[in-house]
């Protein structure tokens, strides 16, 4: 994929869309596509000869964009400008959220607006970066956040893929990276408690592949994602990765009753701190599980506990 130093000028642009136009390449917008994840689809995307791409950013294109694909000014917050992003788009992917920059006014209100504009467009398939068990989570913000989201769509008429992710391995600040590289692993609750994980990398390529996903097969499908190996317990993690970089690490717990103490006083001046701790809990009941048999039927075999860690172990340095 190459890059170009400077961002495409108006006839790239317009090149891009008559060259799709011309050879029947799916229109795929991105929303999301700065973030930590979004950055990520977007790679993916653009290796897909078959779509022409769009990233929608509220600041225009990057300094470092690639030349394969357009990118066009819009905000969630902003109806009018989401109407002109969506013109022609045959697919749009959403991975956008607000919450861990402190707000949920895209989570609820930014989500309704793309909603409502991908139906005015009669987009033919809205790919909604969802999370596993949200209807069960009423009491985490941003879980029900996701849920509210998919009745919208539901309702909307558009068709639409739920990608359901669970836990992330991987952070865009990554605090298990930074503790294992000093020799530890901080557990949260308890160290028997399982969940479910997912390597971003991965998900990235699930939501890329429900975008592309041939025919209408995958439309109007909740697909959850995770582990062959299913869900893991802090503790199981922290032995895995000790397994797979040779290196013992000391197990630190925070207990669930830190979480049940701090929640009532932090909601007071952090929304992001009581969202945090509400999730915890929830982990805590066990139902944070994804259930895979979609996930392998429309994007292929899932990786196992112990690759997906080995990978993320090479990307951290953690391992050559």
């Amino acid at each position: 994929m190459t890059q170009s130093p400077h961002p495409s000028t108006a006839s790239d642009k317009k090149a891009l869309a008559e060259t799709a136009s011309a050879t029947g390449a799916k229109k795929v917008l991105l929303v999301g596509a700065t973030g930590f994840l979004g950055a990520k689809i977007l790679r993916n995307l653009a290796l897909d000869a078959s779509v022409a791409v769009v990233a929608m950013s509220r600041k225009g294109a990057p300094s470092n964009e690639s030349a394969d694909v357009e990118w066009v000014r819009g905000d969630m917050m902003d109806p009018a400008s989401l109407d002109r992003a969506l013109q022609g788009v045959d697919v749009v992917v959403s991975s956008a959220n607000s919450y861990m920059k402190g707000s949920l006014d895209t989570d609820f209100q930014g989500n309704k607006n793309l909603i409502e504009a991908a139906a005015r467009a009669n987009v033919g398939r809205f790919v909604f970066l969802s999370i596993v068990s949200c209807e069960a989570a009423s009491a985490v913000p941003h879980f029900h956040a996701k849920k509210v989201a998919e009745d919208l769509i539901k309702a909307s008429g558009v068709p639409y893929v739920f990608v359901r992710a669970p836990s992330f391995l991987d952070q865009s600040s990554d605090y298990i990276a930074k503790g294992v590289k000093a020799g530890r692993f901080l557990a949260m609750g308890d160290k028997t408690t399982k969940w479910s994980y997912v390597l971003t990398d991965d998900l990235a390529s699930y939501l890329a592949k429900a975008a592309t996903f041939p025919g209408s097969e995958i439309n109007n499908q909740t697909i959850d994602v995770g582990w062959r190996d299913g869900p893991k317990s802090q503790q199981e993690v922290a032995d895995l990765v000790s397994e797979v970089i040779k290196k013992r690490l000391k197990v630190r717990v925070v207990p669930w009753l830190v979480f049940r103490l701090l929640a009532r006083p932090v909601r007071l001046f952090s929304e992001l701190g009581y969202d945090l701790i509400q999730m915890f809990l929830f982990f805590k009941k066990g139902v944070y599980v994804s259930h895979i048999s979609k996930q392998e039927h429309y994007f292929g075999p899932a990786p196992t506990s112990r690759d997906a860690i080995t990978r993320w172990a090479k990307s951290h340095q953690l391992i050559s």
